[in-house]
């Protein structure tokens, strides 16, 4: 019988899907808009966000309190000050804009969903709350109020559902979604969610061994697929050499870089191009590959993107380009303007025929999780992440992998049991069909960086 905590968990999300299909329409209809109505948009929208900071934030109305909100272009924030994910865990009680809404408590609740002494995902029956490592390594926690929640799928979806408008699909209608396992990532707040009513969904945790998911999946028959890029790239091979029997019409890859090899990979399997996403924990789903694939389509509709160099000036060439910083114009509860993401974007300026308003990205550096084989067994990082990620006291990590399993560099904020960390990465690796894995928790006072880039690899294998 359900707890008390998991029903109510359920009806709130019941009541989640149901507004993020009302709202799929209005998302599919901005696909058509053009550029000059986009920026329009994204000036209005801009101009409502940061009065809306400087009202309910304490750390706003101290950084922006002399805007002139009437002055603001979208098309030109140089004048605003840029977040980094350290200035939000520095200042976290105080940028959120619901006094409720305190750092400890909200990690005490991952924890707890972690742990599973809790059902219900919904803080306060209200906001979602997710924890991320991201391409830096450094842990960050982000409150996603309801508007977001409905917004990122429905952002996510809306190529597919404009699809199904144009051929309305035949048959049953299954997607296969491999994403996280708990509500405490946001591949499981985002992914499963499907706007068309009678679609159904079945979640394949990332870090189920692939040999039995490739049995799952043949039994389940989906006809279409939304899931991290690597294991998608692992399925395409299992269809390829015949193990797989599925034969989807969609295939989504989200989370990971997908590259050509991958991309060869699901055509020579199933006959398909790949849709692939861009996105982040902070921001959500930030760009989407179209019918075109000509690029991922930025949305340009929910968010201001500006491309920048190593001294936060717009860039001409894209060589030139250092990183994004993005404004979220939705889920003001957390307000996040000019926020600092370390992957680096390369830009069609030219005609978009996916989304006549919005750039495409034709390249996204920065961001690359990979596989630890172990002769025939290969675990996805999700393993690692999933418990590492989620931990409040270690702030940065890296994983190493040895013959036999890992050794893992943290960097600790606070007391930490690391014997207690080992078992359960080690169970979680057993699990993951590794036999008899052997894990190393250290405590670090830095990371190993890359010399010339500064750049954190999180995973490294051998």
């Amino acid at each position: 019988m359900a707890s008390n905590g998991l029903r109510r968990f359920e009806a709130i999300r019941e009541r989640h899907i149901a507004a993020t299909r009302a709202y799929v329409d209005e998302a599919v209809d901005r696909l058509g808009w053009s550029r000059e109505r986009v920026v329009r948009w994204q000036t209005e929208c801009l101009r409502a966000l940061v009065a809306r900071a400087v009202a309910g934030s304490a750390y706003y109305r101290e950084r922006l309190g002399g805007v002139d909100v009437a002055k603001l272009d979208a098309r030109d924030l140089s004048s605003l000050p840029i977040l980094t994910k350290g200035d939000v865990m520095a200042n976290w009680d105080q940028i959120v804009t619901d006094s409720r809404l305190r750092i400890d408590e909200v990690t005490q609740h991952l924890e707890d969903l972690h742990q599973g002494r809790k059902d219900n995902a919904y803080y306060l029956d209200e906001y979602l709350i997710a924890a991320t490592g991201g391409t830096s390594g450094t842990r960050g926690v982000f409150v996603w109020d309801w508007q977001m929640a409905l917004v990122n799928p429905a952002g996510h979806y809306r190529w597919e559902a404009q699809a199904d408008r144009e051929n309305p699909p035949s048959g049953p209608r299954r997607t296969a979604v491999i994403c996280a396992s708990s509500f405490v990532h946001a591949s499981r707040f985002v992914f499963p969610v499907m706007v068309d009513p009678e679609r159904e969904s079945r979640v394949f945790p990332a870090g189920m061994p692939i040999p039995e998911m490739v049995e799952a999946l043949n039994e389940y028959q989906p006809d279409r697929i939304v899931g991290f890029a690597s294991i998608v790239e692992e399925l395409a091979e299992y269809a390829i050499e015949g193990a797989l029997r599925v034969a989807p019409n969609r295939v989504s890859t989200n989370s990971e870089p997908f590259d050509e090899h991958g991309r060869k990979l699901v055509r020579d399997a199933w006959g398909l191009e790949t849709h692939g996403t861009w996105g982040s924990v902070e921001i959500g789903v930030a760009a989407v590959e179209g019918p075109s694939f000509g690029g991922l389509s930025l949305a340009e509709d929910l968010a201001i993107f500006e491309v920048v160099d190593e001294y936060d000036q717009p860039v001409d060439e894209p060589a030139d380009a250092n990183r994004v910083l993005v404004t979220r114009l939705y889920g003001s509860t957390m307000p996040l303007i000019r926020y600092e993401m370390t992957d680096t974007l390369i830009l069609d300026e030219g005609p978009n025929p996916d989304a006549i308003g919005c750039r495409r990205v034709v390249r996204i550096e920065g961001r690359a999780d990979v596989w630890f084989v172990y002769g025939d067994t290969k675990i996805h990082p999700m393993v690692f992440r999933d418990i590492l990620g989620q931990r409040h006291e270690i702030s940065e990590y890296q994983v190493q992998q040895t013959k036999t399993g890992a050794r893992v560099l943290a960097i600790l904020h606070g007391e930490l049991d690391l014997r207690e960390v080992e078992a359960s990465l080690e169970s979680s690796l057993r699990n993951a069909g590794l036999s008899y894995p052997e894990v190393a928790v250290e405590s670090a006072t830095a990371l190993p960086r890359h010399p010339e880039t500064n750049k954190l690899k999180r995973f490294v294998p051998l």
